[in-house]
């Protein structure tokens, strides 16, 4: 399951299919559920930000890249949590549209290569998804 904001009002996605995920299947609190949501609030004005293209497109786009920034901080400790129900994992954010785009083989936070799973390069230890992301070897 993944962490995502895919605009819609569930954040979670089916690794699989990227359908959405249901989180009373998964049974967690009701805080744990409102935590979720608020971090899709934030990430969603980040991601509006970028997207508009303005003024705020490029700091924007750092905070969404910086494993620093608290819209990753913030989605990164609600990944632990959600770890505790279901495996999960932050769905990292890359600006394919750029002229420079280069598919990560890396892990953005830890720098680890990255490795396979459910068809989708990941890195385990960080609980990080790279949506087009390689994996070597």
């Amino acid at each position: 399951m993944a962490l995502q904001d895919h605009h819609s009002s569930v954040p979670l996605a089916c690794l699989r299919c990227n359908g959405e995920v249901p989180p009373e299947r998964l049974g967690f609190s009701e805080q744990l559920s409102e935590e979720l949501a608020f971090w899709r609030n934030f990430h969603r004005a980040f991601d509006t930000l970028e997207l508009d293209s303005g003024e705020y497109e490029a700091w924007a786009r750092a905070q969404l890249e910086d494993p620093n920034a608290p819209v990753n901080v913030r989605g990164l400790e609600a990944v632990k949590k959600l770890n505790a129900y279901r495996r999960a994992y932050l769905w990292w954010f890359e600006d394919s549209s750029a002229d420079d785009f280069c598919p990560a083989s890396t892990c953005p936070r830890c720098a680890g290569q990255l490795t396979g799973s459910y068809g989708r390069a990941v890195c385990d230890p960080c609980s990080i998804l790279v949506p087009n992301g390689l994996v070597l070897g």
